[in-house]
């Protein structure tokens, strides 16, 4: 059986990889981990995120619609 490639999605997402999922740009991805503002894993020289720390992002960043 195989699993579709929706099914299969990464733990922790490269710059470049939330980029794509974001529609942030990679370079606002980067600033944004080096002014703390998304959280991430630091492995090596690479720098992981997760989804849910660019939905808690997300949320703390939103402007009401007035």
């Amino acid at each position: 059986m195989r699993k579709s490639a929706e099914a299969i999605r990464p733990l922790f997402l490269t710059p470049e990889q939330a980029s794509k999922v974001s529609g942030l740009g990679v370079n606002l991805i980067r600033r944004l981990m080096a002014e703390g503002k998304i959280e991430y894993l630091q492995n090596g020289n690479r720098r992981l995120t997760t989804m849910q720390a660019l939905w808690d992002y997300y949320q703390r960043e939103k402007v009401p619609v007035v």
